[in-house]
């Protein structure tokens, strides 16, 4: 299964987006425009810790949601994305993964024990399986904790709405891509969190995720972590030939400071930049950030642009 399958299709026509200030919807009319609102989240409705989510005050929450639901009237399903600090994401390899799912979901339990530092039973998992290269299995999870994911599905149905998907920003980028004949690596950089995923033939080769000290200089740590990157893909992975380059960067001098570094390197290809708004109106899309709102909009449109 590729990354884009991960996508519903037909796609949802809304997609909710959550971070710790601000919470936004982005919805597809009838015509296949694109709209959006958005609500300030105020300060403790989410608590992150060393796993991501780990608490939601839903008598905050609830309210909040109901407000932005009026704006989609009429969707009955939708998608929540949400930082991708809010998870954590890894690619498990082994020469034999067992058929069963539930199998597969112990064995990556099994694995998580020396990741993460929660019982692994307080987990979430979500499994994929991905194509076999050079003899060896890979699979895809997304692990999140359970009281927190089952808290947030509550009050997203609290406002009358079915969350048929909830994925990070950087799963939802994946998805989106300009062109499918040369490998695409997707940088994402939240205020606390940087993320690389390098996909070939829609699947993942390898990704990255590095946690950002809080108030420090995010710019050399971000370069630091591409750079490191990018020698483990020419050098490791043997990727000799064209790579486009996808950007989706909160900080905007870490995205100035990246952009330079990166159009010094030869053999990297700037990806498509989005349309311009992204929604409407243009006020909140800017209020918002293209950095969170992009990764809805991949979802909303499909994927791939």
């Amino acid at each position: 299964m590729s990354l884009r399958e991960l996508l519903r299709s037909p796609p949802p026509a809304t997609a909710w987006v959550l971070d710790s200030d601000t919470a936004a919807v982005v919805y597809r009319d009838g015509k296949g425009g694109l709209h959006c609102a958005s609500e300030p989240v105020p300060a403790g409705v989410f608590e992150i810790g060393p796993v991501g989510l780990q608490g939601v005050d839903s008598t905050a929450l609830d309210p909040l949601l109901a407000r932005l639901r009026g704006a989609a009237e009429g969707s009955q399903t939708a998608a929540v994305v949400t930082p991708t600090a809010w998870f954590r994401c890894y690619l498990i390899e082994a020469d034999r993964l067992p058929r069963q799912q539930k199998e597969l979901n112990d064995v990556v339990r099994w694995r998580l024990k020396k990741l993460l530092p929660i019982p692994p039973a307080d987990l979430r998992l979500s499994v994929t399986r991905l194509p076999e290269r050079d003899g060896r299995r890979q699979v895809l999870c997304l692990v999140g904790i359970e009281r927190a994911l089952t808290a947030l599905e509550a009050s997203v149905r609290a406002v009358g709405v079915e969350p048929g998907l909830i994925t990070t920003r950087l799963l939802a980028l994946a998805a989106r891509r300009s062109r499918d004949d040369i490998p695409v690596l997707v940088i994402q950089q939240e205020p606390t969190f940087l993320s690389l995923v390098l996909l070939a033939d829609g699947s993942p080769r390898l990704l990255r995720t590095k946690p950002l000290a809080v108030g420090g200089p995010a710019q050399p740590a971000a370069i630091r972590e591409v750079g490191l990157t990018l020698n483990f893909i020419r050098e490791d992975l043997r990727m000799e030939g064209d790579i486009e380059v996808q950007l989706a960067v909160e900080n905007e001098g870490v995205e100035s400071d990246l952009r330079r570094w990166l159009a010094e390197r030869p053999g990297l290809v700037p990806g498509a930049e989005p349309a311009t708004p992204l929604c409407a109106p243009n006020a909140v899309a800017v209020r918002v950030g293209a950095a969170r709102l992009m990764p809805a909009v991949a979802v909303v449109a499909g994927g791939a642009r």
